[in-house]
């Protein structure tokens, strides 16, 4: 490639990013936020996880007038706004001002701090001085605005790139905000169908992990007979979200039906996704793979199925295949091959 023409990939590629800026209070921002003009979508804001340290602290650089890092937003189709980076620093004001839409989360006390030390310790936005509560609402934020035309592969980037602070988003909660659509919607809806069959921990449902789970079922089922995968997982997953988005023939009621039979049999079965001690993501991946298998050919025998998955999960070829090192696609592929012939057989 000579240097005009990379020069033009660079300017394509520039190009593909669309945005804006402002500088607003965070009153005018609390102001949009609560005409709906600003959106954080209900998977987003369960991410708000700051403690009310992390919180106390925020709100002292704001009295303070240390500077703050930016937030950035992505404009919908119909001009709204959607938050992208920023969501412990804006829920935390929206939090100290009672306007969170979830009241649960409301109206915290100020805590003690390095600088104001405390002067504010166990105050609430109607205890502090009314001066201050100015202050904290004409504390003026940058905006960085992500123009709605701009490509999903730049959204997907600038969010991963801004996903760097004291609470990070995991992988699928970036899917969940990036790939918005009926797809991103269904997987929500089915991680719900799942969790008595996970039961997965708080913390790991914050970080959205029986979202990614519900992913990487229709990961694996869409592409069983033609894998066409040579990459870390993450990276296949969030490809194969971003491939499912931009559809329009995915059947969602008939494959939300087919997941739904698939986790109503499998709780006939005795631990189904058990590794050696506890959940194993890897016995998941074979458990569904097989389960799907198990229900197009309208087989309905769980003590069978119970059978074929013990003799599965003992095979030493298949254990040497499902180990360290299967978030690499080719020794996904190979473990769940072996898997499917064993089944078979």
């Amino acid at each position: 490639m000579n240097k005009i023409e990379i020069e033009e990939e660079i300017t394509k590629l520039r190009s593909d990013l669309k945005s804006d800026r402002l500088d607003m209070s965070f009153g005018e921002i609390m102001n949009i936020y609560q005409e709906k003009d600003l959106i954080i979508s209900p998977e987003y804001q369960r991410a708000f996880r700051w403690q009310d340290e992390q919180k106390t602290r925020f709100i002292e650089s704001l009295l303070l007038g240390i500077p703050i890092p930016p937030i950035f937003v992505a404009e919908d189709e119909e001009g709204k706004w959607e938050l992208v980076d920023g969501l412990q620093r804006i829920s935390t004001i929206f939090s100290f001002f009672g306007i969170l839409r979830d009241d649960s989360k409301n109206n915290f006390k100020l805590g003690k701090s390095s600088l104001i030390k405390d002067l504010l310790n166990g105050l609430g936005n109607q205890e502090i001085p009314a001066k201050l509560s100015l202050s904290i609402k004409r504390s003026v934020c940058r905006v960085e605005i992500l123009r709605w035309d701009s490509g999903f592969d730049m959204r997907y980037e600038l969010f991963n790139r801004l996903n760097t602070g004291g609470s990070p988003l995991s992988e699928q909660e970036i899917r969940n905000c990036v790939f918005r659509g009926n797809f991103n919607k269904l997987i929500n809806r089915l991680s719900e169908k799942l969790d008595p069959l996970v039961k997965g921990s708080e913390k790991k449902k914050e970080k959205m992990a029986l979202e990614e789970l519900v992913l990487r079922y229709f990961a694996i089922v869409t592409q069983y007979n033609s894998w066409e995968i040579n990459s870390n997982i993450q990276l296949y997953l969030t490809d194969f979200m971003r491939n499912e988005t931009e559809k329009e023939s995915f059947d969602y009621e008939v494959e939300e039906s087919k997941f739904i039979d698939i986790v109503t049999f499998l709780s006939q079965v005795e631990t189904p996704f058990k590794g050696k001690q506890q959940f194993s993501a890897s016995t998941y991946d074979t458990v569904m793979y097989l389960a799907y298998i198990y229900n197009e050919n309208n087989s309905t025998d769980v003590g069978a199925f119970q059978k074929k998955i013990n003799r599965i999960l003992s095979n030493e070829s298949y254990k040497e295949a499902s180990g360290h090192g299967t978030s690499n696609t080719r020794r996904f592929v190979k473990k769940l091959t072996i898997a499917k012939e064993l089944f078979n057989e």
